[in-house]
């Protein structure tokens, strides 16, 4: 573990994008109160985990976890990558009210009388060498409607979905505030998927939270 070097790498995301904050140990917290982020890195011999988890201010802790791929500090740089291409927007978004448009797009969905700001990110690819993921065409229609279906009544909720093909094979993972989510896994699964020799990812992320 190697948490300084982390909490390291994660202020200098803060700082890029000119977001003051102070650091308790290894949580950065932007403007000194909750929500609250740190990272911890877990290292292998050819990829690594990065861990990241926010605390909201009601103690909720939200966490995201992504692959980084190569030794030491190559591992730790490409997990960082993994998270900010992924999430780290989304969440500057939904939790401290700084957007990129680019990166993030912003919603009302509404759900009986209660609305909600839907901060979607964009769909982050992997693929090996030569690969173009395919992205099915009504994938997020696919997603969005099996969130609406769910019916959100707390004031925050956050959705993770992972799709992986290797060589042919289907991985799915679908999350819905950190638990396994079937609904949203059948929904993954349901999509016209290519099979392709070789390895290609698509991921999501996004959060709902009540205006």
């Amino acid at each position: 573990m190697i948490t300084s070097t982390v909490t390291e790498a994660l202020s200098q995301l803060f700082d890029a994008h000119r977001i003051a904050y102070v650091t308790h140990g290894d949580w950065i917290a932007p403007d000194g109160e909750l929500p609250a982020m740190r990272a911890v890195w877990h290292p292998g011999e050819a990829t690594g985990r990065l861990d990241v988890q926010v605390v909201l201010p009601d103690k909720t802790v939200v966490e995201e976890n992504f692959a980084g791929l190569g030794e030491g500090e190559d591992g730790l740089n490409d997990g960082m990558a993994n998270f900010t291409r992924n999430s780290f927007h989304v969440f500057l978004s939904a939790l401290w009210g700084w957007r990129d448009e680019k990166q993030v797009t912003v919603e009302t969905w509404s759900f009986g009388d209660r609305d909600y700001a839907a901060h979607i990110g964009n769909f982050g690819t992997r693929g090996s060498a030569g690969m173009q993921p395919s992205i099915p065409e009504d994938l997020f229609a696919r997603l969005e409607a099996t969130i609406r279906a769910e019916s959100p009544t707390g004031h925050t909720h956050w959705f993770r979905f992972f799709f992986c093909n290797l060589n042919g094979k289907f991985t799915v993972e679908a999350l819905r505030d950190n638990e396994p989510w079937g609904a949203g896994e059948h929904a993954l699964k349901s999509a016209d998927w290519p099979a392709q020799d070789g390895y290609y990812s698509v991921r999501l992320f996004l959060m709902l939270r009540a205006v």
